[in-house]
């Protein structure tokens, strides 16, 4: 391997692992940070066999590499799920379908090992196969990156932005270059390989400045833990009292698909400094949390007065902002516990008792 590419590599795995040793004592406060250790193991794992793996593929070396190398695909998306998804929690099926793309070439491997067969010789089987499991890989890289950009206008925590705006993009297109290259073309130019070492040494270094240097929590602690109501005698920045105001009294949360951008011109205020007032003086990570406050405030109100107790719950819902009945129940029953039915027949048969 020549030796700039050779350098680029060994200093990728060194942040690699550097990351991993920062990160293990945090390994029990939350899955997302299990789970990007987990991608940095494959990483370092993949450019370790890269780097040290001998001619024969039988070696110890080739076999980390192996294995790490086509793990990682799965593990990234899992972690831009766990990471960058609003409020998803992974579920076993993810889980099966992510291992897939280590799952597919072992399998391949093993009955080529152990009925000493040789897959390219049968056309067909080879080309599903190895087709079948780029197509995986590509299809699952592209979500990730889709997940990133979904949530991407909504999040409130700047670093996380960074992060999700740029850093995941270049990560999902540095592993886009790898499969469609090496697995794909298979084109072994060394203007590639050299290329493809710095950029990986270039986003681990980004990535352990945003992690370390800045707040580690802000990226993987994903569940918001806001404050339920502000104050408005005891607020001091008149910014943020015309912000409550535009939620408590102008009802800008029932505007249908209303965006951060749309309140900060409302407002009159920069959106950065809104984001930072929502998220630092509010404490909510995501803007349609802030807003479903709101909206959940509103439609627990009518649920508990007599005059909307034939109002369907979807006509609440709708009115209140939501933008169908799911996502409704869904935060309604992460706010109360409870389905909205149960909630408002709890409520009209509470003062009979």
């Amino acid at each position: 391997m020549h030796s700039l590419t050779l350098f680029f590599s060994n200093f990728a795995f060194a942040q690699m692992v550097l990351c991993i040793i920062l990160l293990l004592p945090l390994w029990h406060k939350n899955p997302s940070i299990r789970l990007y250790i987990l991608l940095m193991c494959c990483g370092s794992g993949y450019l370790l066999g890269e780097v040290l793996a001998p001619s024969s593929q039988f070696q110890v070396t080739w076999l980390i590499g192996f294995i790490a190398g086509n793990a990682l695909p799965g593990v990234f998306w899992l972690v831009s799920l766990s990471v960058f998804g609003d409020h998803i929690v992974l579920k076993s099926k993810q889980y099966w379908l992510a291992s897939l793309t280590l799952l597919i070439p072992t399998l391949s491997f093993l009955i080529q090992l152990t009925f000493n067969l040789n897959l390219k010789e049968h056309a067909e089987i080879y080309g599903l196969v190895k087709y079948g499991a780029l197509l995986l890989e590509l299809a699952l890289i592209a979500h990730a990156l889709i997940t990133a950009a979904k949530y991407w206008r909504d999040d409130l925590v700047q670093e996380r932005r960074y992060i999700r705006g740029g850093m995941i993009t270049v990560s999902a297109l540095y592993i886009f270059l790898v499969i469609v290259f090496e697995q794909l073309l298979q084109v072994d130019w060394l203007v590639i390989v050299q290329a493809k070492a710095i950029l990986l040494a270039i986003l681990l270094t980004s990535i352990n400045f945003f992690l370390f240097s800045l707040r580690p929590s802000s990226l993987f602690a994903t569940v918001s833990q806001p404050i339920e109501e502000v104050e408005v005698e005891q607020v001091q920045s008149p910014e943020l009292l015309n912000i409550v105001a535009a939620m408590e009294q102008d009802k800008l949360y029932q505007k249908d698909g209303i965006t951060i951008s749309e309140l900060a011109r409302h407002l009159s205020i920069h959106e950065y400094k809104l984001r930072h007032l929502i998220n630092g003086e509010m404490n909510y990570r995501n803007f349609n949390d802030f807003l479903n406050y709101y909206r959940i405030k509103e439609v627990t109100e009518h649920l508990e007065q007599a005059e909307f107790s034939s109002t369907p719950v979807l006509t609440l819902a709708l009115e209140s902002g939501f933008r169908s009945l799911s996502s409704f129940n869904k935060a309604f029953k992460n706010t109360h516990g409870i389905t909205p039915t149960e909630y408002r027949k709890k409520a009209i048969a509470e003062p009979s008792i």
